[in-house]
């Protein structure tokens, strides 16, 4: 008979944040993602949330190694945590790893790990997991899906994703290679994000919020244009640059991961900004205001980010006046809204004018929603089902 094969997950179920699983095949252990989650309001004292590592201690001989799905900090944010204890490898797309690697290497411990790059519909295999990764779409480029062929059969983790038919950078949901793994042996077990379950629909394709942003700097010509994003939505990135220099602005960036991400987007060729048209945030202060974008970090209301400094008057670079027009060009995660309400408050009270995902759709979610959702459980056809990355 075939060895069990077991998923034991150490965070990302029944919350949004902290993802992080252990599939073990053969007595190795292979985790699924290492990410944090930050702390609800109630929390008080608490900076972050991470995973509980315990059983991960209890069996430290035991791990193969980490898949790091994407660069989102509740997919990798708690890798530099856990390699101060354990040692192990991590593979991931080019992307993810840089984006990782900078956490890792702050903390002084890529000593401790070796960063594996694997490319989209590789096939590996590390110890007794043969892996598969699959290209998705999402908010950051190049996530993956992951299947695991076991001797139990195929486990197919989604990954987060969207199923859009227009991304920005061309890259789809491999929804091909998904549908021959569940006509062939088939799949006995699917891990699928159920982040936008309750929402009806299909999400709207990012290169939709690209149109949006233009309109608006059309409107706003004159005006200093501050935006507020994930810093590592690149492609949201790209089409707010785009914007930007269509309109003769000069770009700068604000936020030290936001800074970080640009960077290494431009260097791995991901993000396309003109050298001419990027300046230091420090050059920028004697330009005419309407001829500057600013592309910042804080767009969750966190406190001390780039745009809540901006908003409590306490921001080194900029002071906001009623010649700034600040894009807010996300959506607030679940338990920010009183933050993310509190920078918008801040900012207007300055005189600026506030733009939202509430007033205009300057924001496409990355997560499928349900008409998607329909759609990947019928090309999958699993013969078991767990939602993950979702709130009860």
């Amino acid at each position: 008979m075939p060895r069990p094969v077991t998923i034991t997950f150490l965070g990302g179920l029944g919350e949004i944040g902290r993802n992080c699983a252990c599939i073990e095949v053969e007595g190795r252990i292979m985790l699924l993602d290492c990410g944090l989650m930050f702390p609800d309001a109630d929390m008080l004292g608490i900076d972050l949330v991470l995973p509980d590592f315990t059983y991960l201690r209890d069996n430290a001989d035991r791990i193969e190694g980490c898949i790091a799905t994407h660069g989102h900090e509740d997919h990798v944010g708690a890798l530099s945590y856990l390699l101060r204890e354990l040692s192990f490898p991590i593979y991931g797309s080019a992307l993810t790893l840089g984006l990782a690697r900078g956490r890792i290497e702050e903390a002084g411990l890529l000593d401790r790990t070796e960063l594996v790059p694997v490319r989209d519909n590789e096939r590996r295999q590390v110890g007794p997991f043969d892996l598969e990764f699959l290209p998705v779409t999402h908010s950051v480029p190049h996530s993956f899906a992951t299947a695991f062929h076991t001797p139990q059969g195929t486990i197919l983790h989604s990954g987060d994703f969207k199923l859009d038919l227009t991304p920005v950078d061309g890259r789809r949901t491999d929804l091909a290679r998904i549908g021959a793994l569940a006509s062939g042996d088939g799949i006995r077990v699917l891990l699928s994000d159920s982040t936008n379950a309750d929402s009806p629909g299909h999400s709207r394709s990012e290169s939709e919020v690209g149109g949006v942003l233009y309109d608006l700097f059309h409107r706003h010509e004159g005006r200093r244009i501050i935006t507020a994003c994930f810093a590592s939505h690149i492609h949201r990135i790209q089409q707010i640059a785009d914007a930007a220099v269509a309109f003769g602005r000069t770009v700068a960036t604000l936020g030290m991961s936001m800074k970080k991400n640009v960077r290494i987007a431009r260097e791995m060729g991901l993000l396309h900004i003109p050298d001419h048209a990027l300046r230091d945030i420090e050059d920028v202060s004697d330009l005419d205001p309407g001829k500057v974008c600013i592309i910042s970090t804080g767009s969750q209301g966190e406190p001390m980010s780039a745009l809540a400094l901006m908003a409590s008057s306490d921001s080194r670079w900029l002071k906001i006046t009623d010649r700034d027009t600040v894009i807010l060009s996300s959506h607030p995660i679940p338990g920010n809204e009183f933050n993310v309400n509190k920078v918008i408050e801040g900012l207007v009270r300055l005189g600026a004018e506030v733009v939202h995902s509430g007033l205009n759709d300057v924001h496409a979610t990355g997560h499928a929603k349900q008409e998607e959702l329909k759609t990947y459980l019928s090309i999958t056809r699993p013969e078991w089902f767990v939602p993950v990355h979702g709130e009860y």
